[in-house]
């Protein structure tokens, strides 16, 4: 945890939090609604929410793929 902490940052969603595509897992939502606010890409293995990649203002990519777009730097 401790390698992983410099690479942290701490967001707070605004109130009312931001609009995000409906989700079929209703509990996945603020994962997106963090991901808009914080302008990051969203880096998961949840069917539900890999979805919905191409349908929201920030990227949404499966674990493999992100892995691999390291091992190419």
């Amino acid at each position: 945890m401790a390698d992983y902490l410099p690479f942290a940052q701490v967001v707070t969603l605004p109130n009312p939090p931001p609009v995000v595509p409906a989700c079929r897992d209703p509990f996945d939502a603020p994962f997106l609604q963090l991901a808009v606010t914080g302008k990051a890409t969203l880096v998961t293995g949840d069917r539900d929410l890999l979805v919905l990649s191409g349908a929201t203002k920030f990227p949404i990519l499966a674990i493999e793929p992100f892995i691999e777009g390291f091992a190419s730097l």
